[in-house]
């Protein structure tokens, strides 16, 4: 063994090296976290919005936040090296936040930074005239951009498989390392005991990435159950009575900014049970969820609509007065008139009856304005439905 390879071993079981290791190790741990983190809750937006400028935003949002890790981890480095950064430690630690991120964040932008970083490094070096390996370089930079198109596309598959995992790891590290080695001329066995470290260091941390993983995804499956109707998909009545405590706490401080509910029904609803089956009655549930949904998310962000029970749905609009919320619910109510729902060669055109109020400074809790929509709703219901009460003024709908 070279001198070189013995004075990087006794740094690395020295009792400074130890402590610096376990430092970077946690550090490493933190900043993982907070990319799992980043990941999942942008997904979750991502997955809920049809907006590409949002997509985008965030992707750029996920590039900037591994670039802010890589930037923290050098100058962590840095600090503790007396400003050296030449450690196999902070390769491995830099291609472990790249490969991380590009199995979790899954986007263009982090594609793009795995692929630029070596050109990034690299071109330091073509800077002070060093190209002798140029061509090496080239080749290796395109079987990089190969290998990260490859682990982007099936990432799942990769992360469900251990031995594809490594793998896809040996090729990813060892691209990497030769890159390293053109301009740092460790020995082969200096740089293959490096690769077996960067192995060895992302198996702990796929370990961890999947554990992560299966927490968040349990996590949702759990808030999906409790809080989501499984027959429409949207909000159910215990997520409501949770969400209209918490807006009622927040809007009855300060009546200057309105909150809106908003209660209906689908009218003589008996009959498509009776007339056409229940599969045609989960139908209509299902088509009036989801295009009230859709057409909420459209003509205001400021709409959330929930399954209260049967037939009977309620929404709570934020900072929107009464008037306007009117004025969103007719433009939905129209288009769900022409729209009927196609079922075994019939129309099933659907009529609804609406109660609308706002909090007033009178209401003691999210009950009072709840019981006063639920009022004006069987008034619309008793003057012969297909009509909408606002604050007590029954209208015919057009």
């Amino acid at each position: 063994m070279s001198l070189n390879n013995i004075t990087g071993f006794q740094s690395l079981l020295s009792v400074d090296g130890n402590i610096n290791a376990i430092i970077i190790g946690l550090i490493t741990v933190g900043l993982i976290t907070i990319i799992t983190v980043s990941a999942y809750s942008f997904e979750n937006i991502i997955n809920n919005t049809d907006k590409k400028s949002v997509k985008i935003a965030l992707q750029i949002t996920e590039g900037v936040i591994l670039a802010v890790c890589m930037i923290l981890v050098q100058h962590i480095f840095k600090a503790l090296n007396s400003g050296d950064t030449r450690s196999w430690f902070y390769a491995t630690t830099q291609l472990t936040l790249l490969l991380y991120s590009l199995y979790t964040m899954q986007n263009y932008v982090i594609e793009f930074m795995n692929i630029a970083m070596p050109i990034y490094v690299f071109g330091h070096h073509l800077i002070h005239g060093d190209n002798n390996y140029l061509l090496l370089f080239v080749i290796l930079t395109i079987l990089l951009a190969i290998t990260v198109n490859y682990i982007s596309r099936n990432t799942n598959q990769l992360l469900n498989s251990e031995w594809k995992y490594i793998i896809l790891q040996v090729i990813y590290g060892a691209i990497w390392w030769v890159i390293i080695w053109s301009f740092h001329r460790f020995t082969l066995y200096y740089t293959v005991s490096m690769l077996v470290g960067f192995i060895i260091y992302m198996s702990i941390i796929r370990y961890i990435a999947k554990w992560i993983r299966d927490s968040f995804n349990n996590y949702n499956a759990l808030s999906e159950k409790v809080n989501y109707d499984e027959l429409t998909g949207i909000r159910n009545r215990a997520n409501f009575d949770d969400v209209s405590r918490e807006v009622f706490k927040v809007y009855s401080k300060d009546h200057e900014v309105p909150l809106t509910m908003a209660m209906f029904d689908i009218d003589h609803f008996k009959i498509f049970n009776d007339n056409y089956g229940h599969a045609a009655g989960d139908m209509v549930l299902r088509h009036v969820a989801t295009l009230f949904e859709k057409e909420l998310f459209k003509k205001t962000s400021r709409g959330q609509i929930f399954r209260f029970g049967g037939e009977e749905f309620v929404i709570i609009f934020r900072g929107t007065t009464s008037e306007e919320a009117t004025t969103v619910i007719q433009e939905i109510r129209n288009d769900l008139i022409n729209d009927p729902v196609e079922y075994e060669g019939q129309e099933l055109n659907i009529r609804i009856s609406l109660g609308v109020s706002s909090l007033q400074p009178s209401d003691n809790n999210a009950s009072d304005l709840f019981n006063r929509v639920d009022k004006y709703l069987y008034e619309s219901k008793n003057q012969g439905r297909d009509r909408i009460t606002v604050e007590d003024k029954t209208i015919v709908f057009n």
